[in-house]
């Protein structure tokens, strides 16, 4: 097993996370307005708005743990909370534009294949 630091110990990395979703979030938020116009959402930008909605999920509890074992005092207290409050809207509307994107047909698209780089040896 890896070893996983508590969320008050990596605050900056939590922080980064939840930019980097957000930055998705626009994306999201894009797809669900054309939906709205007529394009029909493709399978893969639905994949990523529920992925991003469990991984926000998974941070969120991670925080909510991180808070109920803080010791008073902490000073981390004050930037869980405002990751806490990040987390919370950037959720809001994550789930928002899944419930838009997820009225509407998707279209399938094929995911991009994997190419194996992986030595082999003739027998």
């Amino acid at each position: 097993m890896l070893y996983r630091p508590a969320p008050h110990h990596q605050l900056d990395a939590i922080h980064a996370l939840l930019a980097n979703w957000n930055a998705e979030a626009d994306r999201f938020r894009q797809a669900a307005t054309a939906a709205r116009r007529g394009e029909t959402p493709g399978s893969l930008i639905i994949a990523a708005v529920e992925e991003a909605h469990d991984g926000v999920l998974k941070v969120l509890d991670d925080i909510d743990n991180a808070l109920a074992e803080m010791p008073p005092g902490s000073g981390a207290f004050t930037s869980l909370l405002r990751a806490q409050t990040l987390a919370l809207a950037l959720l809001e509307s994550v789930g928002h534009s899944h419930d838009v994107l997820d009225d509407y047909i998707v279209a399938p698209e094929i995911q991009p294949v994997r190419i194996a780089h992986e030595r082999r040896s003739a027998l």
